[in-house]
């Protein structure tokens, strides 16, 4: 589990089954829909459109029922994601209480993709 505290505003900005880049490479998922395993392999996806990225983790926590999570992220996040090689999903309850924590492994092709879209040489 991480310690944090969830400032006011994005308590009331996430709304459920939502998820958002929050800080030091860590996304806040308000579901109730929580990983099997916090182990599972997953595959990173990575859209562009106009000024957003959209960054998709599938993470196969359940061989027939993948869990997808789905955010925008800011140049400085993809930064910080990419120097950790690793992106920490946070699954919160809707009284906000931490349920499950996923650490998704970006691959070096995933990494490749992320700092081309993001403009990071």
């Amino acid at each position: 589990m991480i310690e944090m505290d969830i400032p006011e505003d994005i308590k009331s900005n996430l709304k459920e089954s939502s998820c958002l880049a929050f800080r030091d490479g860590i996304v806040l998922c308000k579901s109730n829909d929580f990983p099997l395993k916090s182990d599972a392999s997953s595959v990173t996806e990575i859209d562009r459109s106009a000024q957003d990225i959209l960054i998709r983790h599938v993470i196969y926590d359940h061989p027939e029922s993948p869990l997808t999570v789905e955010y925008t992220a800011d140049r400085k996040f993809i930064e910080k994601i990419v120097n950790n090689k690793h992106v920490n999903v946070v699954f919160l309850d809707d009284s906000m209480k931490e349920k499950s924590l996923v650490k998704v492994q970006l691959s070096k092709e995933e990494i490749a993709i992320m700092k081309k879209e993001a403009s990071l040489a």
